[in-house]
């Protein structure tokens, strides 16, 4: 009897001390800062939806300056300053524009009236479910379910919608803008290189299968009814060459400016509108060819300047009677006469795509934006939010796949995203 009475007053005992525990708060290092003299330790982060609360220890010392709030994400080299603070006592602030990135790294310095600094540590806010991209292409290619990525050093992946690797390859050559084909039945990918040949690669498989040479350095490519449409380097010697895809026999030559982009025209057989990359102020050239490669006519640019062109932004209408190009969302008739400019303000864009069975136009901006616009008379309709800075935009029909930059590319004419891309897939 005796045991039984002591063990129900261990327990009660027990269970006391335990209620009178919960009932005390556990202090808030925000509202109620440690303070040192010589260190400062930065809090563990609040995460409140989208953005980010840091919080840190009080420099209580004579000496003191400044705060520096340092920020780095998955694509930094090193922590940049943020934000500054000027008051010993204020040690708390949300991060609003925290990168989408899988990993985002802050620290506090304490600037000192001696030119010293005291360094917190290091705290790190991770999302395992954002993946990034560790690339940095000046061209992406969705094709059949599957995201082609061209980087300038020659390396050309294939990822599927949801980021995962599917093939990747060196070429060892600096590489131009890209085109599929079928040829014999079988889907290939051609490759112009900076060598004076043009590679030809199983689609899927990205397993080189033959070359053909032009002799000169190529930037662009265009596969049509099984000939090769290149833009060479023979600025003074027609820099346009039509070559045989099956025996790499020169078919015929023309064009006005070297090292150029140009996109087949839609529904035509064959027409190019071409944009140049080197020549100031930018110009544009329209070539006409038979279907078997012959060349018939060319047009010249007749504005040299008067309106924007950019061979990096550059989207044709489905229909092919229009397309539109540059960071301010220029719209050209197929016959290179200017029409329009979408209304953006004071934004600027840096993709667009057109779907013309809902006559809507996305433009991505270089805020975390994708504007969208109708597509007969540039109305603005609707802003989409996105997490990150979109660099491309795809419409896969029931969504919207927008390969994005974890920073801002603020240049409006810049050849690759700054920092690693993510995947959005975005509803309408």
């Amino acid at each position: 009897m005796k045991k039984i009475l002591l063990a129900l007053l261990i327990t009660l005992i027990l269970f006391n001390c335990k209620k009178r525990g919960e009932d005390i708060d556990p202090i808030d290092l925000e509202t109620h800062p440690a303070t040192y003299s010589n260190k400062i330790v930065l809090n563990e982060p609040r995460i409140m939806e989208d953005s980010v609360r840091i919080s840190w220890s009080v420099l209580d010392t004579a000496n003191f300056v400044s705060y520096n709030l340092l920020r780095r994400d998955d694509a930094g080299e090193s922590l940049t300053v943020i934000k500054q603070f000027y008051k010993k006592d204020e040690t708390a602030v949300t991060d609003y524009d925290v990168p989408y990135s899988p990993t985002v790294q802050y620290q506090v310095i304490g600037n000192l009236s001696s030119g010293k600094s005291v360094a917190s540590n290091v705290i790190t806010y991770s999302r395992n479910a954002i993946q990034s991209l560790k690339i940095a292409p000046f061209d992406i290619i969705y094709s059949d379910n599957l995201l082609y990525f061209f980087e300038k050093n020659g390396k050309i992946s294939i990822y599927n919608t949801n980021g995962v690797l599917n093939k990747t390859i060196a070429t060892e050559a600096t590489i131009g803008y890209c085109d599929f084909g079928i040829y014999n039945g079988k889907k290939e990918l051609y490759v112009p290189r900076n060598d004076g040949w043009v590679f030809v690669y199983d689609a899927i498989s990205l397993e080189k299968i033959t070359q053909v040479s032009t002799g000169l350095t190529n930037s662009c490519v265009v596969y049509y009814n099984n000939n090769l449409y290149v833009s060479t380097s023979a600025w003074t010697n027609r820099p346009i060459k039509v070559v045989s895809r099956a025996s790499g026999n020169l078919i015929s030559e023309t064009g006005d400016f070297d090292i150029t982009r140009f996109k087949r025209i839609p529904n035509s057989s064959l027409e190019l509108i071409e944009i140049s990359i080197n020549i100031g102020p930018v110009d544009q050239d329209y070539y006409k060819f038979t279907a078997d490669g012959r060349f018939v006519s060319h047009s010249d640019d007749r504005y040299h300047g008067d309106y924007p062109l950019d061979h990096k932004i550059f989207e044709f209408f489905p229909d092919g009677s229009k397309y539109i190009t540059s960071s301010t969302g220029a719209i050209y008739n197929k016959d290179m006469t200017y029409l329009a400019s979408l209304p953006r303000g004071n934004l600027f864009f840096t993709t667009f795509s057109i779907n013309q069975s809902e006559n809507l136009i996305y433009a991505g901006c270089q805020t975390k934006n994708i504007k969208v616009y109708t597509a007969d008379n540039f109305n603005e309709v609707k802003t989409i939010r996105t997490k990150a800075y979109p660099y491309k935009i795809f419409d896969t029909g029931n969504q919207l796949l927008c390969l994005s930059s974890t920073k801002a590319v603020t240049c409006n004419y810049c050849s690759s995203p700054v920092a690693n891309l993510v995947i959005e897939k975005i509803s309408k």
